[in-house]
C-alpha cells in the first residue's frame, strides 16, 4: 500500500511539473509584441525591425532568398497592434487566373493580382495565440517561400 502511495505521490508531482513546463511554453500573446516577432524572424533568416509610412512597426527580412514584409495592423499610437500580415511581392504581374490558380492550390497564402504580383498571409491575435502557433506561422510562411519564387518565375 504505502508503495502504491507513494507512486501516486510521485506521479502528481510529475504531473505538476509537467504542467508547470507546458504552461510556460503555452505563453498566450495577446497581441503581436514586435521584440518578441523580430526574434522569431531572425530565426529563419535575416529581419530587421523599421516602421511603416504610418510610424507602425514594420519588421523586413529575408526568407528562403525571399524578401518580405511584416506588416502590424490596429495598432494604437503604433503600439498595442491586433494583427500582422506577411506580405512579399515581386514586379512581373499576376493575371487573375494566375492568382485564382495559386489560390486554388494553397490555403494559407494567397495572391493577389494588381500592381505585380503580391502574396499575404494574415495573422491575428484576437483571443491570444501561443509562441509556438507564432514560430509555426513562420514556419509556414518559410515553407511557402520557395513555392512563391518558383510561382512567379514559371518553374
Amino acid at each position: 500500500m504505502r508503495t502504491s502511495l507513494s507512486a501516486f505521490i510521485a506521479g502528481l508531482a510529475l504531473a505538476g511539473a509537467v504542467s508547470v513546463a507546458r504552461a510556460e511554453d503555452d505563453e498566450i500573446l495577446q497581441r503581436p509584441d514586435s521584440a518578441a516577432i523580430l526574434d522569431i524572424a531572425k530565426g529563419f533568416g535575416s529581419a530587421r525591425m523599421g516602421t511603416d509610412d504610418n510610424g507602425d512597426p514594420m519588421i523586413s527580412g529575408r526568407i528562403e532568398g525571399v524578401k518580405y514584409l511584416i506588416y502590424f495592423y490596429g495598432c494604437e499610437d503604433h503600439e498595442n497592434c491586433k494583427s500582422l500580415q506577411f506580405a512579399t511581392g515581386y514586379a512581373d504581374p499576376l493575371t487573375a487566373d494566375q492568382a485564382n490558380a495559386w489560390n486554388a492550390k494553397y490555403r494559407w497564402v494567397k495572391a493577389y493580382s494588381g500592381n505585380g504580383s503580391n502574396f499575404r498571409m494574415d495573422v491575428s491575435f484576437a483571443g491570444g495565440i501561443t509562441r509556438a502557433n507564432l514560430e509555426e506561422q513562420f514556419s509556414n510562411w518559410n515553407a511557402m517561400a520557395g513555392n512563391i519564387k518558383d510561382f512567379v518565375s514559371g518553374k
